[in-house]
């Protein structure tokens, strides 16, 4: 018996929803790359040049590594701006962090809860986020400035007028309205995660005899973690970026300049250009691989939330 070796022709058909869910994937990623290539390596391709280019005595440029040996020769240093700037900027992190982050969630929860004039508190917890930077920080000076209603409030009690913004009071003023001015983005957010709760499930821990900390604890936030982990994400990728409005307050003096103001008053106010380049370098190496780790550490939070 003759067996005939041909096999039957397969009929193939074509996935039309797959193809098009790759090409959308595609675009998406080209134009992330396309994004990444214009406006980070583009723009900074110069910057990164000038991190190896220190200026010598002859105005002529060398290729060196003399800018990052000067940083940190100068974080160790014992009245180092930039190790002040450095000291400053993590204080700045650590108040958004610990303070401005959980405080939002606990605005939140309670907006949440519907409290009496939840909706006028809402809004005045984001009316710093709609009016300018450069209005509210008006407002503040006058505020602390000498007649101002905190100096007519000091009189009452028979205190002298204090000058909030010299010398080591200055940092903590800035530190404070920052603290204060910073709740109003968070609180939009995270009211838009709470707001898509299911009811069912609050009632459910009602009936098994929750208590509102509890609910907030074991209910609320495992729900918004999702929300919650990109907010805590944001602040660990700008972690070098936490500053306040110190050009509008002090313009750096009375040791409360960022690194962020630092840069801006070097190239600005000095035309100096190669060494804050090799800052941004040193920042940009240590923050990347950070904000990283902090990805794959909240990414694990959310499967184990769901």
């Amino acid at each position: 018996m003759i067996q005939n070796n041909v096999r039957p022709a397969v009929k193939t058909t074509f996935n039309k929803k797959y193809w098009e869910e790759r090409f959308f994937i595609c675009v998406m990623l080209v134009t992330a790359v396309v994004n990444f290539l214009i406006f980070w390596v583009y723009l900074n391709f110069s910057s990164i040049m000038l991190a190896f280019q220190p200026i010598n005595a002859n105005g002529k440029s060398d290729w060196t590594l003399d800018n990052f040996r000067m940083i940190f020769s100068e974080l160790t240093g014992a009245e180092s701006v930039i190790a002040v700037a450095l000291k400053n900027t993590m204080i700045f992190f650590a108040a958004n962090l610990f303070i401005v982050m959980p405080v939002s969630v606990l605005l939140c929860y309670f907006l949440y809860k519907r409290i009496t004039g939840y909706r006028a508190f809402r809004f005045i917890f984001y009316l710093p986020s709609i009016i300018a930077g450069s209005i509210y920080v008006m407002l503040f000076k006058y505020i602390i400035s000498y007649d101002g209603p905190v100096d007519m409030l000091l009189a009452q009690f028979g205190i002298e007028h204090i000058d909030f913004l010299v010398e080591e009071r200055a940092f903590r003023t800035i530190l404070t309205y920052t603290v204060v001015t910073s709740f109003g983005g968070n609180i939009i957010l995270l009211s838009g995660a709470v707001s898509h709760i299911d009811d069912s499930i609050i009632e459910a821990g009602k009936i098994d005899g929750v208590n509102m900390w509890q609910e907030l604890f074991y209910l609320v936030i495992p729900l918004i973690w999702p929300t919650l982990s990109t907010l805590l994400l944001f602040q660990f990728v700008g972690i070098f970026n936490s500053s306040g409005p110190i050009l509008l307050f002090t313009k750096g003096q009375y040791n409360t300049t960022t690194i962020s103001y630092w840069i801006f008053q070097q190239v600005n106010e000095n035309s100096l250009y190669n060494y804050p380049a090799a800052v941004g370098i040193v920042c940009t190496a240590i923050g990347v691989p950070l904000s990283l780790f902090m990805r794959w550490v909240l990414n694990r939070g959310v499967e184990d939330v769901e």
